[in-house]
């Protein structure tokens, strides 16, 4: 390798290797390729099926139906293509990466797979010539292709994840309870204050009772709890920045007992900007905040992924399982013929009351859909999980809702519980609770239904 190689691109390397091996080895591979490919591809299940953690994120459906002829096309892909199409290939191997990033397939695992590949075609190639040069000219080749495969796959896993520690970070923001709107009308209130006091300071020609910001009840805010919030953005670097030059002058101001002339309306902008740069961050978080639903304030659909994945990963750490119930009220289009829209969200509001009040303040609950409630129980097996459930149907059965025209309504839950073995992927578990929800519909309602034995 020369020095000239190490600095180029990526994608050049990956030109310039193709370019460098000789025809017949690539062609030799080619062969290989040919041949032993479908039995690349069954390896490469057959072995992930069997590693513990790389079947958790498989379905063999799937798999068979979608995922193999997919991996057999890549293969093939890898080493038919010629070096004048090597942005395609390029772009190829980062899609395959955005797949397995999507699907939260963890990099050491498709490492895992790639080994695989790499050890059946190496057995395709000893297997196809006698030549040593060429057998080990053919595997230097198959090593470097691979590598620079998945040094471009790797790219989408560094876009997912900074998307995932993104909408952790939203997540975050949300359970811990923060009411962005008050927070931002408290915050603009009190940086407005600081602002007259500045400005009446140098009105009155008193430079030494010129406020900072850090002093004041905004900077204090700021610092202990504002950055926090904002963390990660634009506007909290450049807020930081502004305060700490605005906050320089001023001290400077205080010690020498002189304004500036030119300093009253460079503060004016100074403010004017930082109003702007503030009220800009709290409409970042505030679209954060949405997160709950509007009408029954419990977390709708955008964080469910996060929360279940996390969960996920914590119950494969330490072997606890957590359960997952899905609620659907009985007969609810029905209620809306009867007593109209407005009913139906009172009754909404009344089933999230009485969900609420019947789980720990360490699940999490999401309106799933129209009158459906998904609840995530953390470390709970199966019989708490039917337990909960249970508690919140007979809580519903035995509590009429009292509307504002005195009227009562009677409202029942029908349910599906699942609990997460290790068998499972996210969108398995939720469909598993589905089609027990399914089955207590259809088994008469106002029942809760397990697809799994109550141990």
């Amino acid at each position: 390798m020369s020095p000239a190689f190490i600095t180029l691109s990526a994608l050049d390397q990956m030109k310039e290797t193709m370019n460098e091996t000789p025809a017949h080895v690539r062609e030799l591979l080619r062969a290989v390729v040919t041949q032993s490919g479908p039995t690349c591809v069954n390896l490469f299940y057959s072995a992930l099926f069997q590693h513990k953690r790389a079947a958790i994120f498989l379905e063999k459906e799937t798999v068979e139906v979608k995922m193999r002829p997919q991996l057999l096309a890549w293969i093939q892909s890898l080493f038919f293509t010629d070096a004048d199409h090597v942005e395609d290939l390029s772009e190829l191997q980062c899609r395959v990466g955005a797949v397995h990033a999507q699907l939260e397939i963890p990099t050491d695992i498709v490492v895992y797979g790639i080994y695989i590949i790499k050890q059946a075609l190496i057995e395709g190639i000893k297997a196809a010539t006698s030549d040593k040069d060429d057998v080990i000219a053919a595997i230097i080749y198959l090593n470097n292709m691979m590598d620079f495969a998945f040094k471009f796959m790797i790219k989408a896993y560094d876009v997912s994840f900074r998307k995932k520690v993104e909408s952790d970070e939203a997540f975050r923001l949300v359970s811990l309870g923060h009411n962005i709107s008050y927070e931002k009308e408290t915050q603009i209130s009190t940086f407005s204050g600081w602002s007259t006091q500045a400005f009446y300071c140098l009105c009155k020609g008193h430079p030494e009772d010129l406020p900072t910001i850090a002093e004041s009840e905004f900077g204090l805010w700021l610092t202990h709890k504002g950055m926090s919030l904002f963390k990660g953005t634009h506007e909290a670097n450049e807020i930081q920045r502004k305060v700490r030059e605005l906050d320089a002058k001023i001290t400077a101001i205080r010690q020498s007992g002189v304004i500036p002339s030119d300093f009253p309306t460079e503060l004016h902008k100074a403010i004017t900007k930082l109003t702007f740069l503030i009220g800009r961050v709290f409409r970042h978080l505030e679209e954060v905040e949405n997160g709950r639903d509007p009408l029954t304030k419990v977390f709708n659909r955008r964080f469910l992924d996060v929360v279940i994945q996390n969960e996920i990963t914590f119950a494969l750490t330490h072997e606890k399982p957590f359960s997952l119930v899905i609620l659907d009220i009985d007969h609810f289009k029905k209620i809306n013929d009867r007593f109209g829209h407005l009913v139906g969200d009172e009754v909404l509001c009344f089933v999230a009351e009485i969900i609420a009040a019947n789980v720990r303040a360490n699940d999490f609950i999401f309106r799933y859909g129209g009158e459906e409630f998904l609840i995530v129980l953390t470390e709970a097996p199966l019989a708490d999980g039917l337990a909960c459930a249970e508690r919140i149907r007979h809580a519903l059965a035995e509590q009429a809702l009292t509307l504002s025209s005195n009227d009562q309504v009677h409202v029942t839950l029908s349910g599906g519980v699942t609990t997460f073995e290790g068998e499972t992927n996210a969108r398995l578990l939720i469909h598993q609770a589905d089609e027990a929800l399914y089955k207590a519909k259809n088994n008469g309602r106002n029942r809760i239904v397990t697809t799994h034995h109550a141990s």
